[in-house]
């Protein structure tokens, strides 16, 4: 689960970051990077619980 919550955050950072270029929508992507740094966390997290129940 971590793996698809780490692709999802670095998905979103990617697609924040082509946003920034596109000014008319910058309100969407700000929003886009709140999911984007919530998912990139959540992956963290399960990633060390995996490792140390492992």
């Amino acid at each position: 689960m971590y793996k698809f919550l780490f692709i999802l955050g670095i998905i979103l950072l990617a697609s924040w970051g082509i946003g920034i270029f596109f000014y008319s929508l910058k309100g969407l992507f700000n929003i886009i990077l709140i999911f984007a740094v919530v998912a990139f966390v959540l992956g963290l997290f399960n990633k060390s619980r995996s490792k140390q129940v492992d």
